[in-house]
């Protein structure tokens, strides 16, 4: 492994590139843009960063070739004239009527909105790191264009970024806001030393966390072909419960499914765990967790015999590993179960292999006794 990474596990650290591809396959842009997904990113996962910038370019000039987007916002100035709401406060105590003027507060349509300041704020970051001197220029002349339309140059950060939520009267912006917020994202885990030093590792573990789930989702949901639905978003299942007492609904644990793959008579329960796959035990081996393989078999078994594919209902836990791997897999009860590990610090390649190997790998052969602590 070359470059920075993030500590995880010991001294193993996930390289930045693959945190990107995290945050790639996480982002709404890897959905939509066919300009990106067309260029093969697993093939060149250390000019990534080079392609995001790439996309943000084509959509800015795309965009400003039209109009640049304007939006509302509330101004305030001293005028002749009356306009929107009159600032009585501001009037009276410059006693501007004696001089035949009035404060006055409105809203105005303007280009140095957040929108373009996160877009101008993403050019500026492309132009100092991108390694394409065309593209460097590119970006800086994108930038310079902005400023002269009277967008701020004030730096917008990730947090604003991430409440940038594109209306309806902004659907030409969205491939361009989506490039620069996941440029503005990816700009944080590039700096050399600052993740290891200086950053708090238990946030970051935290955030990886996320990224890695969110990445999972994401991943499926653009790269599975129209015969596959992808249902994400902590699905609630229902426990097959008769005859309950008033008060047991209550006291019931809700079941939340992170994931489920569904295409003509197959359905996959896809449970993603940040966590080691495999624990030790009482007796100096190793097993699965407890705890995540009852969860997983609680989804899949409880819902037997709701509907025809609730019969051969599938459950995968997937798991992130920077040191171990495991694959294996046993049918229990009827239903099929893998559990099944991703190297963080694999290249693209075999990140994304191991993806797809949920939905269209044939059965492993070989399962272990790793399911239970009596064994």
């Amino acid at each position: 492994m070359t470059g920075p990474g993030v500590v995880v596990s010991g001294s193993t650290a996930i390289p930045v590139r693959n945190l990107w591809l995290l945050m790639l396959y996480a982002s709404r842009l890897y959905q939509t843009s066919e300009l990106l997904r067309g260029r093969g990113v697993e093939d060149n996962p250390d000019d990534l960063f080079d392609l995001i910038s790439e996309v943000l370019v084509t959509a800015v000039e795309r965009r400003l070739q039209r109009t640049l987007g304007r939006q509302y916002r509330t101004a305030s100035a001293t005028l002749s004239r009356v306009r929107g709401r009159i600032d009585v406060l501001a009037t009276e105590s410059k006693v501007l009527l004696a001089q035949g003027r009035v404060a006055c507060r409105f809203d105005e349509l303007s280009v140095d909105n957040l929108c373009n300041r996160v877009l101008r704020t993403a050019l500026v970051v492309a132009g100092r790191r991108v390694a394409d001197p065309s593209l460097e220029r590119h970006a800086a002349s994108l930038v310079d264009v902005l400023t002269q339309y009277g967008v701020s140059p004030t730096a917008v950060g990730v947090r604003d970024a991430r409440q940038l939520l594109p209306g309806r009267n902004q659907r030409d912006d969205v491939e361009a806001i989506d490039a620069a917020r996941l440029l503005l994202e990816m700009e944080v885990p590039a700096e050399h030393h600052g993740l290891a030093v200086r950053r708090d590792p238990d946030r970051d573990v935290v955030l990886i966390r996320r990224l890695y789930e969110a990445a999972v989702r994401g991943f499926y949901r653009a790269v599975l072909p129209p015969q596959w639905t992808v249902s994400v978003g902590e699905m609630h299942q229902h426990w097959p419960v008769t005859e309950a007492t008033d008060g047991l609904k209550a006291l019931l644990p809700i079941m939340k499914v992170d994931m489920r793959l569904q295409t003509i008579g197959r359905r996959i329960i896809v449970e993603t765990k940040f966590a080691e796959a495999l624990e030790a035990n009482r007796y100096g081996g190793q097993r699965l967790s407890r705890d995540y393989l009852f969860q997983l078999y609680a989804y899949v078994q409880s819902q037997h015999g709701r509907d025809d594919l609730s019969t051969t209902a599938e459950g995968v836990l997937l798991y992130p590993t920077v040191s171990e791997h495991v694959d294996e897999s046993a049918t229990i009860q009827g239903h099929r179960y893998r559990f099944l590990t991703v190297d963080l610090t694999a290249n693209a390649r075999d990140i994304r292999a191991a993806l797809l190997s949920v939905p269209y790998s044939g059965q492993p052969a070989g399962a272990t006794a790793i399911f239970t602590d009596t064994q």
